[in-house]
């Protein structure tokens, strides 16, 4: 069961909207929240135009940032004391994401809630970028909250937690995650493995026309259930299983989560340092980016498929 969830908090009423999900979980754990903001001096530095731009440091315009957003973490804290949530706020210096990771490490966070406005390409500037950063240094699991352009949170509730699989170590990481998520929220686990097809060059036609390869899918389908069916054995009675077939795992799994009312999607991804950690796993960054529910992400290893 949780005792500790971290909620790291930027000032915006984005990602307060983490508040009320970590609240939740709180009450029903008996956990306590901790509030955690990061300020970064070097992000108000201003740069005066000229031949070449020139950084001015402003100490009054600093401290006026640190105050307001020291304000703001105080005030949310007294709010989720008044829920009877025990909560403790703190505010750090440094750059965020790696800031963050490190506090929740010290801290030994068992669940770190946030929110992201799950955007791609240019428009992952900003939060969308701590977001990724945070997700490939945390060790502990993060629960990600895409928030519409509305400022609309989902909300938590009692149905499955679709977990994703595919038969690798990696993502079996994410199962004891998901098991104490679903036992938080009162609900059943429902594991699902996406197989998709393989092409194969048509050699008469030249290498660029493709068909799948249907023995290789057939096997391949086969596989997936039979893990699957191994795999339920040794978990808790109620835990459903599918295996589906699909151009695409992301639209597979986010598909399955729509048909069975998910209140989580709960999948693994690679941590990796340096360049590699702009991204995440090509699935689990699609999931996160489209998900209109909660997705429970799990740093792993370094597959790249994930």
């Amino acid at each position: 069961m949780y005792r500790t969830i971290l909620v790291p908090f930027d000032g915006s009423a984005l990602s307060a909207l983490a508040i009320p999900a970590a609240v939740a979980l709180a009450e029903r754990a008996q956990a306590a929240v901790h509030l955690v903001a990061v300020h970064d001096p070097s992000a108000y530095i201003p740069f005066v135009a000229g031949e070449v731009a020139v950084p001015v440091y402003d100490a009054a315009v600093e401290r006026e940032h640190r105050d307001v957003m020291r304000a703001a973490l105080d005030a949310h804290g007294a709010a989720v004391q008044q829920a009877g949530i025990a909560c403790t706020t703190t505010l750090l210096e440094g750059l965020v994401a790696d800031t963050l990771a490190a506090h929740a490490a010290a801290l030994e966070a068992d669940l770190v809630v946030l929110t992201t406005h799950g955007r791609g390409g240019f428009q992952r500037a900003r939060l969308g970028s701590v977001t990724t950063s945070l997700l490939t240094r945390l060790t502990a699991p993060a629960l990600v909250l895409r928030v519409g352009e509305s400022l609309d949170a989902p909300t938590l509730h009692d149905g499955p937690v679709v977990c994703a699989l595919d038969a690798t170590p990696l993502a079996e990481t994410v199962l004891p995650h998901a098991q104490q998520l679903a036992a938080v929220l009162g609900a059943r686990l429902h594991l699902v493995a996406v197989s998709v097809p393989h092409a194969t060059p048509m050699a008469p036609f030249g290498a660029e026309s493709l068909l799948a390869d249907e023995v290789a899918l057939a096997s391949e389908e086969a596989g997936r259930r039979a893990y699957l069916a191994e795999r339920l054995q040794t978990l808790p009675t109620g835990t459903t299983v599918n295996a589906r077939t699909d151009m695409s795992a992301s639209a597979a799994l986010l598909d399955e989560a729509a048909q069975v009312d998910a209140s989580v999607v709960a999948m693994a991804t690679h941590g990796r340092s340096a360049i590699a950690r702009l991204l995440l796993g090509s699935t689990t960054d699609e999931v996160v980016r489209h998900a209109s529910l909660p997705v429970l992400v799990v740093r792993g290893g370094d597959d790249p498929q994930h």
